[in-house]
């Protein structure tokens, strides 16, 4: 009740109508602190505040309107939290979410940018991840495009188990020579008792160099912002019996090293396991390879209440230096948010090919 009070009032603020709306207020604070050991090019050793080490730090507004005949209208709009220094996100206020549509009985159609369906299926394919997990490996295999501008996305209802996703996000752009930056991506979950199966896709075409065009975040060269076309896929089963859960997953990201080049793909396997060692307490692990190097992760949560949980967490990477340098995958031990703003927190931290790096923090999450 006051999480909708405070939401009509925010709404009255900006004179926009609530009469009849479902308006929620939300978010998620994940702060903390870490000792790093061996990250960056000069082995920086460090304790340093964190923020999103698990879960993202965001706040939000979601709403739904009742028009009849089971049709109801949406929206969502999503933002950053900088725990360490108040800030936002130089990407935009709503980077993370900004969509409208409608929801029925045929499933959900939204207009606007939102999550990626392989980012979200990332996200979810191991039973203690979080970014230190989900966001390290794919930005380390670098198809970390999480959100999609301009995007027409359509999810199904759930049939018996089984639900998809469909996106394009379009170019935007009226340009006759630069006509890329379009994405097409899907995703499909499968669940059945405790068994859940999960895959993803998608195709991120080259040359979104326009403002409103998306734009890959391509690994090669120096600057990571030029645009280069992309095919990425992630596909994992996880099960769930009694205490135990368990998951396997399979990642390929096939990307140019170049405008116009042939496309050189890197590939990683993951297993997890959780044990919930009593309602309050949660014991995990992942672990990661890609092409030669190897990230750790180790949690243990603990449940304060239903929106306040602490957590202690270790991570380790051990990166190799491939012979190939378009396939030299470089993970990071440990996640750390910043977006930016105003800057990084942990001066030269990047995953160091030949390096070994690990951190060892504690945290707590709230949610509200």
């Amino acid at each position: 009740m006051k999480k909708h009070l405070i939401a009509l009032a925010i709404s009255g603020t900006f004179a926009l109508p609530a009469v009849a709306q479902n308006v929620t207020l939300y978010g998620t604070i994940d702060a903390g602190v870490a000792h790093f050991n061996g990250v960056g090019t000069v082995k920086t050793t460090q304790h340093a505040f964190t923020d999103g080490s698990i879960s993202s730090s965001v706040w939000g507004l979601r709403g739904t309107e009742d028009l009849g005949g089971g049709l109801r209208a949406l929206f969502h709009l999503e933002s950053d939290i900088q725990v360490t220094n108040g800030g936002s996100n130089n990407s935009g206020l709503f980077r993370r979410a900004t969509f409208a549509g409608f929801s029925g009985n045929f499933g959900e159609v939204t207009v606007g940018l939102r999550t990626n369906p392989l980012i979200a299926t990332n996200g979810a394919l191991m039973p203690m991840g979080g970014n230190s997990v989900s966001t390290l490996t794919s930005a380390a295999l670098s198809y970390n495009n999480f959100y999609t501008k301009n995007a027409l996305t359509y999810t199904t209802p759930n049939i018996n188990g089984l639900v998809g996703q469909f996106q394009y996000g379009a170019a935007n752009s009226f340009s006759t020579t630069a006509t890329g930056g379009v994405v097409e991506a899907a995703s499909l979950a499968y669940t059945n008792g405790g068994l859940v199966l999960r895959g993803a896709y998608q195709n991120r075409t080259a040359n979104g160099t326009t403002a409103g065009a998306n734009t890959t975040n391509g690994a090669f060269g120096a600057d990571p912002t030029i645009d280069r076309a992309a095919r990425s896929a992630v596909a994992g089963a996880s099960y769930a019996v009694g205490a135990w859960a368990f998951a396997v997953a399979m990642i390929e990201n096939n990307e140019q090293p170049s405008a116009g080049a042939t496309k050189v793909k890197r590939s990683a396997n993951q297993l997890g396991i959780a044990y919930q060692m009593s309602p309050a307490v949660r014991l995990g692990g992942t672990f990661t390879r890609a092409e030669g190097s190897e990230l750790l992760n180790a949690q243990a949560r603990y449940t304060l209440s239903k929106r306040t949980t602490a957590y202690a967490m270790f991570g380790a990477s051990s990166n190799n230096t491939n012979t190939n340098a378009n396939k030299q995958v470089s993970f990071q031990p440990y996640a750390v948010q910043t977006g930016n703003h105003p800057a990084v927190m942990i001066n030269d931290y990047a995953g160091v090919a030949g390096r070994k790096s690990n951190a060892l923090g504690v945290g707590l999450i709230h949610t509200f």
